[in-house]
């Protein structure tokens, strides 16, 4: 079910609730996996009662096997239960927020004034303020020009950067799908003929597949359980195991490109190829080839209507859009369109396919339930993309900084549909240095809005449906994003009521757990207590690292002058005695305010130490910080350094005082 996010007004203040999120919040145990015990059994769910809310909550923490080192975490499942005092009844589709923190010894639990007081903190997004637990992660993920991928954490204030991690894909990247369970991305590297996996828990790139030549689009079947990538160089598709992280076939369907789309609820993948003129149907289960319909050459597009119970595609050479029976594997009906066609996407409904005509400047808009052009739009400037919610269609404009958006429910009358453009950026998407294949715009997981990668701006556009210009702008930190995802981890409603997020904690003892309800406004803090973490109580409060700067953090640096930093990380005492690879360790340096910063792994020294170089491009104040995931130590966990940076014309501290004497 989709989650709806929230937007609350606290203390005269707006904060973007579903966005508030410190990165981090959520880690997975590092541990290898090992043969765990059986589950312990689940505490009973406490409860509260606000403005005629009656909310429950668990946490079911996953067993760990008694060799699990000291300082390791248990990750599990939060759950909250919401229903009708008076009645029981559940309350769904609702938008939720939760937090959980340790609660310092001798501390009361909070008051209701201080659990309010606590959550405007929490929506805040401040370092110093921050929840242990945060169960509303979030994040934008850009495709970017060099090769790269953002993962943006869209409300952050000053003490921690908008960016949480920079992945390198290792090649030009052609297109890029999330996995259905949001465990990894798969990136199609054109230049390297594979796939390269991208960890989402730990946003690292942790292997590559090997595929056919010059891997283009990529698509993820609707059971999750594989992916269809074209290789368009060599006229074959192969079908990835998503579990495995392995290529299970390779079809061949013919040369050229190719585009896939799945219909009968999943069974059925069909296949197109620019260069034959056959559409291909394979069995998704067994991966056997089922049959094969003349489309002739030069197919474009495929997508699925579950209205019709047809496959439509798109066919430029003969200005046409066929409809596919699929029981009978033959064509049904050609509709007539105007030449030359681009993209064609239905809505979520699946009755209205939009076909864009990126030379005429228009839209055409058929529907499936009758196959026949409903309404020609126009006035579009180059249209590539088109992007659905539940209540618009958002059409990209590539010779214009505008996106067009077309109102979806005034689609089934004999007027012409309301179109509104909104202006996302100063820029054009043409102007960048290219435009890509995959979806500049993602819809948010609220539905209400979606997010807009303005590549020649450098920049991501948060729209929320019903307002005439973004919501907010977030810098893309100088790289041009071509395509945008949103990776959305946060409570989600699983069943009637009842929402649910992943947890992670690393320490016994009380927690005080604080949850936001939008609808009727409920805030309420709750107590739960956490044991069994695999750790002796003595150590629960230390980090399993100790870090040392080799370095004088009061120092003075030069803007434009590179100046090597040593520190050191040991392992605390009584817990995991291995030493700390430099490929473990991350360090970020950045500058405050500002946008510039700097993401690098440390090189190791003879005498153990480890090193990095830092380079301040202007004078101000900058900042180093250091992570370290392997060890469940986040970004800003461990002691963090501020450093004054001057011209380099300017006296330092050390020569001030020289001066003096």
């Amino acid at each position: 079910m989709m989650r709806k996010s929230l937007v609350l007004l606290v203390s005269g203040v707006l904060f973007a609730g579903a966005l508030a999120t410190v990165h981090g919040a959520l880690r997975p145990d590092a541990s290898p996996p090992l043969e765990d015990p059986p589950p312990p059994l689940p505490a009973a769910p406490v409860f509260a009662e606000r403005e005629g809310v009656r909310v429950s909550f668990d946490l079911a923490l996953k067993a760990r096997p008694r060799e699990a080192a000291a300082g390791s975490a248990l990750q599990g499942t939060a759950r909250f239960m919401l229903a009708d005092a008076k009645t029981g009844a559940s309350l769904q589709g609702r938008r939720v927020l939760g937090w959980m923190a340790p609660r310092a010894p001798g501390a009361e639990a909070p008051d209701d004034a201080a659990c309010k007081e606590r959550v405007k903190s929490y929506l805040g997004g401040l370092l110093s303020t921050k929840a242990e637990v945060d169960l509303n992660a979030y994040w934008f993920l850009t495709l970017n020009h060099d090769q790269t991928v953002s993962v943006i954490n869209p409300q952050l204030a000053f003490e921690r950067t908008k960016l949480h991690s920079l992945v390198s894909l290792g090649g030009e990247v052609a297109d890029w799908a999330l996995l259905k369970d949001r465990s990894a991305l798969y990136a199609t590297v054109t230049s390297g003929d594979s796939v390269s996996v991208v960890d989402l828990r730990r946003f690292l790139t942790t292997r590559t597949i090997r595929v056919g030549q010059r891997p283009g689009r990529i698509v993820v079947a609707p059971d999750g359980r594989t992916a269809w990538v074209s290789n368009d160089g060599d006229g074959t598709v192969s079908i990835l195991d998503t579990t495995a992280h392995t290529e299970l076939a390779a079809l061949e369907v013919g040369a050229g490109r190719h585009e896939v789309t799945f219909s009968d609820e999943g069974r059925t993948a069909w296949l197109t190829s620019t260069e034959a003129d056959a559409l291909t149907a394979v069995d998704v289960a067994s991966r056997e080839v089922l049959g094969t319909v003349s489309v002739g050459v030069g197919a474009g597009d495929v997508a699925w209507s579950a209205v019709a119970r047809a496959v439509f595609v798109a066919q430029p050479r003969t200005s046409e859009v066929l409809v596919l029976d699929v029981g009978r594997r033959e064509v049904s009906r050609r509709i007539a369109v105007k030449p030359g066609l681009g993209a064609l996407r239905l809505d979520r409904t699946g009755r209205w396919a939009f076909l864009l005509h990126p030379d005429a400047g228009s839209v055409d808009i058929i529907d499936a339930a009758t196959s026949q052009v409903a309404h020609s739009l126009h006035g579009f400037a180059a249209p590539d993309s088109v992007v659905f919610t539940d209540a618009f269609a958002y059409v990209r404009n590539t010779t214009s900084g505008r996106v067009s958006l077309v109102d979806l429910s005034t689609l089934g009358g004999a007027s012409t549909p309301s179109v509104v453009n909104v202006t996302m950026g100063q820029l054009a998407p043409a102007d960048a240095r290219g435009l890509g294949r995959s979806d500049p715009i993602a819809a948010l997981p609220e539905g209400n809005g979606v997010i807009v990668a303005g590549a020649a701006d450098r920049a991501l556009f948060l729209y929320q449906e019903g307002m005439m210009a973004p919501r907010g702008t977030h810098l893309n930190y100088g790289r041009e994003p071509r395509a945008v995802l949103v990776l959305d981890r946060s409570l989600r409603e699983v069943e009637a009521g009842t929402y649910t997020a992943t947890a992670t904690v690393r320490e016994n003892g009380t927690y005080d757990v604080a949850f936001l309800l939008d609808n009727p406004r409920t805030i309420v803090c709750m107590e739960w207590k956490v044991g069994g973490v695999p750790e002796d109580a003595a150590l629960a409060k230390k980090l399993p690292l100790k870090l040392t700067p080799r370095f004088d953090p009061a120092r003075h640096f030069t803007a434009g002058t590179s100046t090597p930093l040593r520190f050191r990380l040991e392992p605390t005492p009584g817990m995991d005695p291995r030493p700390v690879g430099p490929e473990e360790v991350r360090v970020l340096m950045f500058k405050t305010p500002g946008t510039w910063q700097w993401r690098t792994e440390p090189r190791l020294t003879d005498d153990g130490d480890l090193e990095v170089d830092f380079a301040p491009p202007s004078p101000g104040q900058y900042k180093l910080v250091v992570g370290v995931e392997s060890r469940n130590i986040d970004l800003g966990r461990l002691p963090h350094f501020t450093f004054g940076v001057v011209e380099a014309s300017a006296p330092t501290r050390a020569s001030l005082s020289e001066v003096a004497r």
